[in-house]
This record gives structure tokens, sequence and C-alpha cells, in this order.
């Protein structure tokens, strides 16, 4: 199935990039955070983008509001998309895709030499081309195993993606892919699973990544209507995302490792660098 979410060219993104966004945050009078904003965020032509503030932490506490934010691609962002990005705190970018995917749809941001007031923008690849086992990982026979498969082979990937969490500046820190849903979905369950966040909303949370990605869909489904080896290849990346598929990979870790935590132990992240990401992550209920 590949784990290339939604990797289908430039031409079939940016044709579909004024699709409405998602309304702009909002707070919510009933949060004992009560100034935190509500997850999804209004960032002109970004449609998977959501802050992961609020979410519950089992021994007290949330993540902290602006500390963690997923999305999907960000080459499509208008400049208005691009000044609400800065201005809601991001200071480091970390893009997941491979290099030629990048090349083919560069990001908003420069590597190695932001403009003053631009986040960094770091390029961490998930995948590993050279690996012997990157074609049984592409080719897993479900999504869950994809994940799985993922978790064992790229082990190297993953806790440099991590470190780089750790090492971040102060300010936000945002992950993306292609749509925001395999490969970042993957990395946001080792740093919420890492906190504490309890796995029903681990899970809830990659879910919500179908209900913003399927109006993007729709449109590329019909602009592609005439074009019938364009349209079966859309209709083959449906933008599924049930919470069970990464409750699978919650199992997975949990059976094989013990958990998140001895699963990054084991890929050779250090317990202080661990706990950089509680440290930066997690916000404690005021008394």
């Amino acid at each position: 199935m590949g784990i290339r979410d939604w990797g289908l060219g430039t031409g079939d993104w940016r044709s579909v990039s004024r699709i409405p966004s998602p309304q702009s945050p909002v707070s919510d009078p009933h949060s004992p955070f009560p100034n935190h904003p509500m997850p999804h965020l209004s960032w002109d032509a970004c449609y998977n983008a959501r802050d992961l503030g609020g979410l519950p932490v089992t021994d007290g506490g949330q993540i902290r509001p602006g500390a963690l934010i997923r999305s999907d691609i960000l080459s499509r962002l208008t400049p208005a998309g691009r000044q609400a990005l800065i201005n809601y705190g991001v200071k480091t970018v970390i893009d997941l895709r491979m290099p030629e995917q990048i090349a083919e749809e560069p990001s908003a941001f420069v590597a190695d030499q932001p403009k003053p007031g631009e986040p960094a923008y770091l390029i961490l690849p998930v995948e590993n081309p050279s690996s012997p086992h990157f074609a049984t990982v592409d080719n897993a026979s479900s999504r869950a195993e994809n994940y799985c498969l993922m978790l064992e082979h790229f082990q190297p990937q993953f806790a440099a993606i991590v470190r780089a969490v750790a090492d971040a500046p102060a300010g936000g820190v945002l992950l993306h892919c292609h749509a925001g849903r395999d490969r970042t979905g993957v990395v946001i369950v080792l740093l919420l699973g890492l906190v504490g966040v309890p796995n029903g909303e681990i899970t809830a949370d990659y879910a919500a990544s179908e209900e913003r990605l399927w109006p993007l869909y729709h449109r590329m489904e019909a602009e592609a209507a005439g074009d019938p080896v364009k349209l079966a290849a859309i209709q083959r990346q449906k933008p599924i995302a049930l919470p069970e598929t990464m409750q699978a990979v919650l199992d997975h870790l949990q059976a094989s490792y013990g958990g998140v935590m001895k699963y990054l132990l084991a890929t050779g992240l250090r317990e202080t660098e661990l706990a950089r990401i509680q440290d930066r992550l997690v916000e404690r209920r005021s008394r």
C-alpha cells in the first residue's frame, strides 16, 4: 500500500489549494485550562493542521497549548497561511518526507538559514530507502502493519526525529509529511504515548485526520473525473484513519517493548532526552 501518504504529485495538490480552510480555533469555556485553543487551525490552504494542546495526560495536566502541532504539507500555504503559522508561535518545522518528495514540492520554509522571524526548518525523513527492509515496509498488507513495520525497521530515523523535538528551541514544534496522517501519525503516537496521553485520546486524534481530509479528497476526485488513470490513483488513496489502526500500533509497542518509552530507549535515545520531551510538552494543572 505504500507509506507515501497521498503523494500524487505537485499538480494534484496545488490545483485544489483553495478549498475553504477549517474555522479558526476558539477558546473552550468549559475547559479546566480555560485559554487553550481548540485543535484545528485555520491556515489558508493547509487542511489537516491541529494543535495538540489540551489533550489530557494521565497523571494530571495536559499537552501544553502551542507546543506540539501536526499538519499536512506546507507547500500549498498562501502568504496569509504562511504568516498565520509564524504568528501562531511555531519555531521549528520538521518535514518527515524524503528529499525527492521535497524537491518535487518544496516547503514554504528554507533549511539551514531561516529568515528572521521564521521557524527553523529540519528535514528528517521517516523512511530509509537504503534499508534492506524498505520494500517490505512499503508493501505492507494493511495500514496498521505498515506503521508497525516502520517502527521496527526505521528506528534510527524515529530516534533522530524525537531527539530533534527534545533539542528544539523554545516555541512550538510542527511535524508534517504529505497528508499529515501516516508518517506524522506514527511520530505523534510516540510523542503522546511517551508523555502519558491516554490511548483513547491518541487514537481519536489520529482518526481526526479523516474528517479533515475528505473534502480535499472529494475535490481531487471531481477534478480527475475525465482522467481514468488519475482518478483510479486517487481512489486508491482514500483518507481513511480508523482509531483501531493506531490502537494496533500501541498494542504492538506494548507487546514487543513494554510501551512507548521502552521502545524509544531501544532506539538509542537517552532518558534525559525523553525527560526534555516531557518538560516541553506537558503543562501541569494549576491548583
